[in-house]
């Protein structure tokens, strides 16, 4: 089982997390124009980045990248998602949430956005924003270097709960009710779709080839109602339940 963390010297805030680590994978290209060809093969990417937001909100965020749409905006592949691991998501969510109690941060996780897309092992993001103060900020630096490592110890002990694994349809960019239940520790979150990406089977049969999937959540207000049949079309044609929360 290898994890390889992933670095960038165009990124202060991953260069801030990295300065925690013995063994990172560190790239002089910005980590949103990498794909395999640039990697080590690994069973686990953690890539280590800052997140960039208009509202400036100190915020420490976890999310699978991907490209759900034909539009390739943000790089990748059109209609492509990384393999994710709900498990790992999850268990990173809730280890940043616990360390960073005294720090007034948000901790959220964010939807399925941005490249690279074309890895071959379960992914994720974790990401500092949303300024350069906060990219630069030693304690959450150190906060999320040590939530990474927890995490990928308890992954490789398999020292955690069964619960079902899961993927989010609607709401906005920050997911909040599916970050709301991964926090309380209901169930794990791998990719989460967000109302403004109405993404289609291309991409849904993707989702459940390239990670383990239980049960279907859609935010029932937060969905637009062609997107909420057509989702549960697909998921009933193929046996997984669906939920609206």
């Amino acid at each position: 089982m290898k994890f390889l963390i992933v670095a960038s010297t165009k990124d202060p805030a991953s260069l801030n997390m990295a300065e925690h680590f013995d063994n990172v994978f560190l790239v002089e290209k910005d980590l949103l124009k990498l794909n395999r060809d640039d990697l080590e093969k690994a069973d686990y990417y953690i890539f280590l980045s800052k997140h960039r937001s208009s509202t400036n909100k100190p915020s420490l965020t976890v999310h699978v990248p991907g490209n759900l749409t034909e539009s390739n905006e943000t790089g990748g592949n059109p209609k492509e998602v990384c393999p994710c691991c709900p498990i790992l998501n999850t268990i990173l969510l809730n280890k940043i949430k616990e360390k960073s109690y005294n720090l007034n941060y948000d901790v959220c996780f964010e939807v399925v956005h941005h490249s690279p897309t074309d890895l071959e092992g379960k992914t994720v993001f974790v990401e500092i924003g949303s300024s350069e103060k906060e990219w630069r900020d030693k304690i959450a630096g150190k906060i999320m270097a040590e939530a990474v490592k927890e995490a990928i110890e308890v992954i490789k002990k398999k020292d955690y709960k069964e619960k079902e694994r899961v993927i989010g349809f609607g709401g906005g960019h920050y997911a909040p009710k599916f970050t709301k239940l991964a926090l309380e520790k209901k169930c794990y979150f791998g990719y989460l779709v967000p109302k403004y990406a109405s993404v289609d089977e291309q991409v849904l049969n993707q989702m459940i080839e390239k990670s383990e999937v239980d049960k279907v959540l859609i935010d029932w207000k937060g969905c637009r109602g062609g997107d909420k049949r057509r989702y549960i079309k697909f998921f009933e044609d193929i046996g997984i339940p669906w939920e609206k929360i």
